[in-house]
């Protein structure tokens, strides 16, 4: 990394505030997507807090145990929320877009989407 461009990284991730609830079962796309959120320079917390805590953006797994995904995404607005789904099809993205969702992300997660989700998220939420 050069030193211009580490210095946009530090400025990019002082920009973003907040938290971002992840709730995903699958442990190998929930590290992916940790990995990539702790890049942006921010902290996950547990499913359970989605009520206690103001968080700046959530991810959700389509495959829940306990709750589906159209119900976090009524409990989490205004916030953004980005479904995580094993499938790949529009069936399913046109699903999670039509209860309300950000934006829909395939797994295994690709970290660059994440992070381009992740931002244009953040700049929506944060631009009201």
């Amino acid at each position: 990394m050069t030193e211009s461009s580490s210095a946009k990284e530090t400025q990019r991730k002082e920009k973003m505030p907040g938290r971002v609830l992840i709730l995903c079962p699958e442990d190998e796309n929930r590290n992916k997507i940790v990995a990539t959120v702790c890049r942006c320079g921010l902290d996950r917390e547990a499913r359970d807090l989605l009520r206690l805590h103001n968080f700046a953006a959530v991810f959700c797994s389509d495959t829940l145990e306990d709750a589906a995904y159209p119900q976090i995404i009524d409990a989490a607005k205004p916030v953004p929320v980005i479904v995580l789904s094993r499938f790949a099809e529009w069936d399913p993205y046109l699903a999670a877009l039509a209860a309300g969702a950000f934006d829909y992300i395939p797994c295994p997660p690709d970290h660059r989407e994440v992070e381009r989700i992740l931002s244009s998220a953040l700049s929506e939420y944060f631009a009201d």
